[in-house]
């Protein structure tokens, strides 16, 4: 199906096969301790009339905000946006950029650069985020306050991911002034919670960060707003639901939902399932998948959707990032349908994450379709092309890209 945006779809090429995923709903982990969520989504799920075998759905939900985008800068940007501003009334712009924004001066200018990138009559909203650094200061939290604009601080251990260089190395001994701050401001803290010791394994990285960082940090300064970015743990499921409600709350991706580390080498190394954290076993997978669509308020949307040139991901030395803003909604709705719970989405998507931020919800609604499109195997833009997740696959799932009031 063709895509319209400022990107256009190319034809089918044959480099990777499809991504591995479980096709089977997900069992759930007795070490997972489940929050109940009493009141139900309302989200409406109608059966059209059809005269084939399986009728029509469709999935009416309050628009969706997106609390973990990347769309970095200039002709990317321009090339990417319209795919998160389509379906998402808002979204959390990650900092990292090349050189980071870590002052409220530069997060104004860069939201000035997102607006003039947005299609015409977009109502788009980007949320600008601080770049944490060992050199902060409380006072520019402050200013960031003020400004209206910036509404969390990003947390990259110094080499973790991404253009994360100039991330923090010793959190309690030079930012604890700044989390201080922060919890007086109500200032969220966004985490990429992976430690960054050589000796510590990938695949336990998160484990270790929750361990030496995370517990400890919560415990010092318990009533700081945290968000643990992206989780992919099972121990990160069971320490979320641990903590206090509210006060700590876990992002979760369309790649974390539906790949486990057998992704990454399905038929060959598969670049396009590459990010960080890295995918995890299957029983982590499934163990995220429970908490999400158990309908605990602690968890909600957050693609991490991470373009690159195709030519920097299928490479030597390849980059970390999934592309997946123009798939998402129906990866995500993929998933709840999996798990039986379509009743509980709009919550993840739409409620939840306007509620732990404090800010109203969404008022406008969209509708997902009941309708196969195959995703284009690349988006072209003028220096390139960028490959998005599950690249010529077929989705049940379509958002509509008109909004209803």
């Amino acid at each position: 199906m063709q895509i319209a945006g400022t990107v256009s779809a190319k034809p089918p090429v044959k480099h990777f096969p499809r991504p591995f995923l479980q096709p089977s709903p997900p069992c759930r982990s007795r070490r997972v301790h489940l929050s109940s969520f009493r009141n139900k989504a309302s989200i409406s799920i109608a059966m059209a009339a059809s005269t084939s075998p399986s009728p029509l759905q469709e999935l009416t939900i309050m628009r969706p905000d997106d609390w973990h985008l990347h769309l970095r800068e200039g002709n990317v940007l321009a090339a990417v946006l319209p795919h998160s501003a389509r379906h998402f009334g808002r979204a959390i712009v990650m900092p990292n950029l090349k050189p980071p924004v870590t002052t409220t001066a530069r997060a104004l200018e860069y939201r000035e650069e997102i607006l003039r990138a947005l299609p015409p009559g977009s109502s788009f909203v980007p949320l600008m985020t601080l770049y944490l650094t060992d050199n902060t200061s409380p006072e520019e939290i402050k200013l960031a306050k003020k400004s209206g604009v910036v509404f969390a601080v990003k947390l990259y251990p110094a080499g973790a991911t991404t253009n994360s260089q100039d991330g923090v190395t010793d959190i309690f001994g030079k930012c604890l002034p700044v989390l201080e701050e922060m919890a007086r401001q109500e200032m969220p803290l966004l985490v990429h919670g992976e430690v960054t010791d050589q000796h510590v394994d990938t695949f336990d990285r998160e484990k270790v960060f929750i361990e030496k960082i995370l517990a400890p940090l919560v415990q010092k300064l318990p009533q700081l707003k945290i968000v643990m970015e992206h989780i992919t743990t099972m121990d990160a499921v069971n320490f979320v639901e641990s903590c206090k409600e509210g006060h700590v709350a876990a992002t979760v991706t369309p790649q974390h939902l539906l790949l486990n580390r057998n992704a990454l080498f399905q038929g060959g190394l598969q670049p396009h399932n590459y990010c960080l954290p890295v995918l995890k076993r299957e029983t982590h997978r499934q163990a995220i998948v429970s908490a999400v669509t158990s309908g605990s308020r602690q968890y909600f949307l957050g693609t991490d959707s991470a373009p690159h040139d195709k030519r920097r991901k299928e490479c030597s030395c390849g980059c970390a990032g999934i592309y997946s803003a123009p798939v998402a909604l129906s990866l995500y709705a993929k998933v709840f349908e999996q798990a039986g719970a379509l009743d509980k989405l709009e919550a993840f998507t739409s409620f939840n994450g306007p509620d732990f931020y404090g800010l109203p919800r969404n008022t406008s609604k969209i509708v997902l379709r009941k309708n196969a499109w195959k995703v284009p195997d690349t988006y072209s833009y003028s220096s390139g092309e960028i490959v998005p997740m599950f690249t010529g696959s077929t989705l049940d799932w379509l958002p509509s890209d008109q909004l209803e009031e």
